[in-house]
């Protein structure tokens, strides 16, 4: 693994990571070598509701779901650290650009302040390190209505991230009709039904 990876957080007071049950329900520790990666897991946010991240024809890219996120995501400051890289590893089921150590906690290396998060992906922006596609601008294999993540979040909740679907529908209430025709098990639960009214 590399030397270094990196994770960014809008946390400045961490003393040292410490493992949690991830969406793949194993209890780690996340980074990845790559800072411009970092830097897009800074956001103050709901995670894969507000954007999406990964590769698109070959190169990384963030899309912004709904307008506005960005700004509200990364307009503020932030912090990398760098961590001791030896105990992490890349698994088949992570993304191509995570990294995850199964260490129990994990003290940073180091502290990097980040004034401003977005003037930082700007900059990578305009070097070609990643493309920054802005609502409504998103890669052709992607909806405009956000239903991709239909599927994604019924099987989080099938693997026991309860409450999964709970949180896509607060965002995207106008997608419930379409859960409950892909999902119907999930509204046949009254607490359910009620969660999403």
């Amino acid at each position: 693994m590399n030397d270094i990876v990196y994770h960014g957080s809008n946390n400045g007071n961490i003393k040292e990571l410490v493992a949690h049950t991830s969406t793949h329900q194993k209890k780690c520790i996340y980074a990845t070598p790559y800072r411009i990666v970092a830097l897009l897991f800074i956001g103050k946010g709901n995670g894969d509701l507000d954007t999406c991240i990964g590769n698109f024809d070959g190169k990384l890219g963030i899309v912004e779901r709904r307008e506005g996120v960005f700004d509200a995501l990364y307009n503020h400051d932030g912090y990398l650290y760098e961590l001791d890289g030896s105990s992490f590893n890349h698994y088949d089921y992570l993304w191509s650009k995570e990294v995850i150590s199964f260490l129990e906690s994990i003290k940073p290396l180091k502290k990097i302040y980040i004034p401003n998060v977005w003037e930082e992906i700007l900059k990578e922006e305009k070097l070609g390190n990643i493309d920054v596609m802005r609502y409504p601008e998103r890669p052709k294999e992607m909806p405009l209505d956000n239903s991709d993540l239909i599927p994604k979040y019924i099987a989080f909740e099938k693997k026991g991230l309860k409450g999964a679907v709970g949180d896509l529908l607060r965002v995207y209430p106008e997608l419930a009709s379409r859960v409950e025709e892909a999902y119907p098990e999930y509204f046949s639960d009254e607490k359910n039904h009620i969660a999403v009214k």
